[in-house]
C-alpha cells in the first residue's frame, strides 16, 4: 500500500502536467487562429468616411499652402480644425504644443521673417483608421518653399479627427521631420511605380 501511494502521487503529476500542457497549447491554437483573423479583417476592412477623413486632411494642407503672387490665408487656416485643436511637432528633441492661435501666429512670423513668397504642403501617403466619430490618419508629407523644383522638407503627421455636425474636423496633429538620424521608413511611403 506504501508503494502504491508515490505511485498514484506521479500518476496525478503526470496528468496534471497533460492537462496543463493541453491547455497552454490550445491557448496558442486559439491565439493564432484569433491572429489570422484579426490579420484578415484588417485586408478587408473599408474606413467608412474614408474620402471625407481624406478631403479634411487636404483641405487643413490646402489651409496653409499658397502659391508665387498669392497671400497666406491665416484667417482660413482654423477653419478645418476644432477650436481647443493642438498642434505638436518634434521638430527639435522635445515636443512643442501650440494651439491653432499659437500655431497661425508661429506659421507666420516663419513666412515672414524667412520671406517665403510660396508655401507648399502636400501628403504622398495617407493611411486612415476610423471608429465611428473618431479618426486617425497618418499622412507622410513633402514640403515646398518658394520653388517646387526641390523638396525643403518631408516628414510625418498623425492627424486625429473628430465627426462634428459640420463634418470631420482635425483635433490634434502630430509629427515630427525627417533627419539624417530619422528616416522615414518605406512602411510609410508611397509604393514604387513600375
Amino acid at each position: 500500500m506504501t508503494s502504491q501511494a508515490p505511485q498514484r502521487s506521479v500518476t496525478m503529476k503526470n496528468l496534471f502536467l497533460c492537462l496543463a500542457c493541453a491547455i497552454a497549447l490550445s491557448s496558442c491554437q486559439t491565439s493564432t487562429k484569433s491572429s489570422v483573423q484579426d490579420s484578415s479583417a484588417m485586408q478587408t476592412y473599408k474606413v467608412p468616411d474614408d474620402s471625407a477623413i481624406k478631403k479634411a486632411v487636404n483641405d487643413a494642407y490646402a489651409a496653409i499652402s499658397f502659391k508665387q503672387g498669392e497671400k497666406p490665408r491665416y484667417a482660413e487656416i482654423p477653419n478645418y480644425f476644432t477650436p481647443q485643436a493642438q498642434l505638436i511637432n518634434f521638430r527639435t528633441d522635445t515636443a512643442q504644443v501650440t494651439s491653432i492661435t499659437q500655431f497661425v501666429d508661429l506659421y507666420k512670423q516663419f513666412l515672414e521673417g524667412n520671406k517665403v513668397h510660396m508655401f507648399y504642403e502636400e501628403e504622398i501617403f495617407g493611411r486612415t483608421e476610423q471608429f465611428g466619430k473618431i479618426a486617425n490618419r497618418i499622412s507622410t508629407y513633402t514640403t515646398y518653399l518658394n520653388t517646387r523644383d526641390s523638396i525643403a522638407e518631408r516628414g510625418v503627421n498623425s492627424f486625429q479627427l473628430i465627426k462634428t455636425k459640420a463634418g470631420w474636423k482635425v483635433s490634434s496633429i502630430i509629427w515630427d521631420v525627417e533627419k539624417p538620424t530619422l528616416r522615414i521608413p518605406a512602411y510609410y511611403l508611397p509604393a514604387p511605380k513600375k
